[in-house]
Formats: C-alpha cells, structure tokens, sequence
C-alpha cells in the first residue's frame, strides 16, 4: 500500500504522526496528529479526504503525548446550538410551574392545619355531654380524639420535609492544577471550543460518570462558579477522543446559560419531591413502633394518624408525578442539546460509539461488583484498584457478548418519565447531524493524569469507605484481582463479618447526565 506524508507547518522538529487511508483509493497518508480533521486533496487520486486518527490507533503504544500536540490537536471553537424562542419560553414556563408545586404543597399544609383547628373548636361538644354513661362518653372521646391527633400528626408529617436536608454524599477528591497541567489545560480547551465557562473545581471519584453542576447550589445558579466531577473508571474506558465529547456535553449545558438555570430548578424541585416522597426517617419509626405496641382504642387513633400520613405521602407523590411529567420533555431536549456539542467537538461518528462504549462499561461494572462481593464474603477481599479491576473485566468479555450488548442497547424507546432520551434516539440525533468533529485523538485518556494509577488507588479506597460503607479496618486490597480470581484471591476465611451484613447494599450506579 503506498503511504504519501504530508507536511505542515509544525514548530516541533520531531512531530508525532498519525496515517489515515484516503477516503477514494485507500492510499495511506502520514500526517502529524495536530492535523486530524483537515480536508486535503489526496496526491494520488486528486479527491478530497478529512484526515484522522483511526480508531486502531495509528500511535506507538508507548507514544506519551505532550500538551502542545493535544491542544493543538483542537481545531475549533465550535458554533454554539441555536436554541428557538419558542423552545425558550417552554422552558421558562415549566421551570415556573415546577417553582409553583412547593407553594401549593405549603398551601395545602395551612388547609390541613386549619382543618384540625375547626375540629378541635367546633366539635368540642362531644367532650361537654356526658349522657349514655362512660362507655358512650368513652366513645365519644376517641371520635374526638382520633382526627385531632392524627390532622396534627399529619400536619407535623408535611411540614417535615420543608426541613428535611439531603443525604451527606462522600467528600470526592479534588484534583490539583499544579500535579496535574494537563487535565485542566486539556478541560480549559474543551470549554474554549463549547463556549462554556472553565469550572473553578475538578473534582474525581469511582463512578461511571462525569457532571458539571454549581459548585455551591443555588448560591451559584447566578455566576460560573462550577465544579466538574469526572469519574476515573470513565476516563480509564475511553479514549481522549471520547473523552473529550462527554466533557463538551457537560458543558454544553452551560453553554446556553439560560436553559441551564431553569433546567438546574426543574431538576432540584424534581429531587426535592423525589426524595421526601420515598425517604423514611426516625418518625416514621417511631409511629411505626408505637402502632405495633398499642391496644385497645390507642390502636384506633394510631391507626388514624398512619392513614394521614399515607395520604400526605400520596400527595407528595402525585405532585412528584406531576411536576416530572411536565418537566422530563423539556429536559430530554437539554440533553439532544448538550449531545450536538459533543458531535460538533469530536464528530457523530464518535457521538455513537461513545454511547455503545459507556453502555457496554455499565453492563462490566455490574458484572465487576458482583464478582466483588464474592471477594468480600469469601475473605474480606477487594481490588486496590477499582478501575483497573473494571478494565481487566472489560477485556475478559467475549466479542460476541459484547455485540449483543451493543446492538440491543437501542431498542428500548424514550419514556414519558425519563430525564434523559433512550440510546438510540440520542444515536439517531447524532446519526442526522453528521458533524465531522474538531478533535480526533484516540490515545488513552488517562495519559491527562500525571499519575493516573495512584489517584486511582486513592478514590478506589474512598469509594469504599463512603459510598458503598466498607470498613477498611477489615478489607485487604489486593493489586491485580481480576474476573475468576476472586475466590482465589479469598481461599483464606474471613476473620470476621462486616457489621451491616451489606456492604455493597448501599451502592447506586450512575449513567450519563
């Protein structure tokens, strides 16, 4: 096969190079990589050809990259998506809505609360009549007792969640500019080219995930105070390439400032509602218990107030139900939004196998926690490090079973309730845009990390500790576990058993936001 070299102007005296075949007569062309994505006329055949990195890698295995030729690597910036008047106004009215259902609830609380003050003054005339004896007085007692203490039990059950604070998450690991240059020159240009403001904090931890959000909450929502949140076993599946489109969907979303504020309050009353809907604390025990040892006509009055608590619960959810209904449209269409910076940054061709690349790691970590757990009741064991576990999993997977993962990821269609649209529509918007992308480098994106392998190490141990609730004191780290090995690893009986009993219980795997 004949290789022709381009040449371009380069300052470095020995550039790394890539070679790409020509589109018409597959004549291999040798060019540097800082000059992926360029069309040229072919020597050969005289047509035109985009130059690019194959996915094969035409990159020596041992080829380190330096800053100059990733970032040069960028050939952008990329016009922003125009988002219409009408879609705009659609979402500052749902975002409205959704900042009206919390006022409604607490509209609905001062009725409950009034409902129990007109009963406790205008049928106290039950308590005033004593004819009929004590039996019937008796009675009457707990007819007025019983809606009184349960209206009040109910208006204490509403009034809770307006207080209720969200769940303490595990502190992740900051990542500093001064260790690691390279990962925040290389997010710093992913924002230049999406036109998004570069986060004040990079943050890593041990999920299948990377997020943009407000560093502060709602004390950010009005400034580019953000924190990026990358997930290292993501970074150890991909390729920079890859990489770098999650990191331009992210920001994507804050490169339409606007939508992004009102999508950040639909989320949040979403949350909100979510989670004082479903979450149980200690009074809910408490009534619970107090329910279990009660006789006679306490039963009754216990019993009342349950039922009211059962429907402040209903209510919280159909307002729940409601409010996701009319805000998961509109948050479908900030992810197709978000999706188009990602093509535009890396191109669709990439968009795609980018999603096939994330499913397939999803279906890996579920089959690397349940191997895992093996480890752990065998003997206490567990991989030092999780995301080289997770890739030594992911190379063990047959080529057939990963076809098969890959071609049925798209079958499932978008839901009424879904935040996020389905695999394949997200592909097939992808598909449609035909966007040739401005980066096309494949080398590992790990090679961004100055020390990839001890950071993590580092988050692998703070997964353990804080999200799945591990007590250290008893695990033993084990370097090189991989999928078959964990018995092996574990011959040796556990000295003693985790006090919950479930170590890996508290375990939630994210997808892609």
């Amino acid at each position: 096969m004949r290789v022709v070299w381009l040449t371009y102007a380069n300052p470095m005296s020995e550039p790394i190079t890539a070679k790409c075949p020509c589109a018409h007569c597959d004549t291999h062309l040798e060019f540097p990589v800082e000059a992926a994505g360029v069309v040229v006329t072919c020597p050969s055949c005289q047509q035109e050809t985009e130059l690019f990195v194959p996915a094969t890698g035409a990159l020596a295995p041992e080829t380190e990259l330096t800053a100059e030729h990733i970032l040069r690597a960028f050939r952008g910036p990329v016009p922003k998506t125009r988002v219409s008047v009408l879609y705009q106004v659609g979402l500052l009215v749902v975002a409205v809505t959704m900042a009206i259902l919390p006022l409604i609830y607490i509209a609905m609380i001062v009725a409950a609360g009034w409902g129990v003050y007109f009963w406790a003054t205008h049928f106290d005339f039950l308590l005033k009549s004593s004819g009929g004896g004590p039996r019937v007085y008796l009675f009457k007692l707990v007819i007025y007792a019983a809606p009184l203490f349960a209206g009040s039990v109910l208006v204490l059950f509403m009034i809770k969640p307006l207080f209720a604070r969200r769940a303490k998450h595990s502190q992740p690991l900051a990542v500093n500019p001064e260790v690691d240059p390279l990962l925040h020159a290389f997010i710093r240009k992913v924002c230049e080219t999406v036109g998004a403001p570069m986060p004040k904090l990079v943050d890593v931890d041990c999920n299948l995930n990377a997020s943009a959000s407000f560093r502060r909450g709602a004390l950010s929502l009005f400034g580019n105070d953000l924190v990026l949140t990358i997930g290292l076993p993501l970074v150890a599946g991909l390729t920079m390439q890859q990489f770098a489109g999650v990191l331009a969907h992210e920001f994507g979303h804050f490169a339409q400032g606007f939508g992004m504020r009102l999508t950040y309050l639909i989320r949040r009353v979403n949350a909100w509602f979510a989670r004082v809907a479903y979450e149980r604390d200690a009074w809910d025990e408490w009534l619970e218990e107090w329910s279990a040892g009660s006789e006679g006509a306490i039963v009754f009055i216990v019993l009342s107030a349950q039922c009211a608590v059962g429907c402040s619960r209903l209510l919280l959810k159909l307002l729940m139900y409601f409010g996701h209904l009319i805000g998961c449209f509109m948050l479908r269409q900030m992810e197709y939004d978000a999706d188009s910076y990602e093509s535009k940054v890396v191109g669709s061709a990439c968009t795609e196998d980018t999603f096939r690349r994330i499913h397939v790691l999803a279906k890996v970590t579920d089959a690397a926690y349940k191997d895992m757990r093996v480890g752990w009741n065998l003997g206490n064991k567990l991989p030092d490090n999780f995301p080289a576990y997770l890739l030594r999993h992911d190379q063990a997977v047959s080529p057939g079973k990963r076809t098969k993962w890959e071609d049925t990821m798209g079958l499932d269609p978008s839901g009424l309730f879904d935040t996020h649209p389905s695999n394949g529509d997200r592909i097939r918007r992808a598909r449609q845009a035909g966007e040739p992308g401005v980066f096309h480098l494949t080398a590992p994106a790990t090679q961004l990390f100055a020390n990839y392998e001890v950071v993590s190490k580092q988050v692998t141990q703070l997964h353990y500790a804080d999200d799945l609730g591990i007590p250290m004191v008893m695990a033993k780290l084990v370097p090189d576990l991989g999928p078959g090995k964990e018995a092996e690893a574990s011959a040796a009986p556990a000295e003693e058993t985790p006090p919950s009993g479930k170590p890996f219980g508290r375990l939630k795997l994210k997808g892609r936001e």
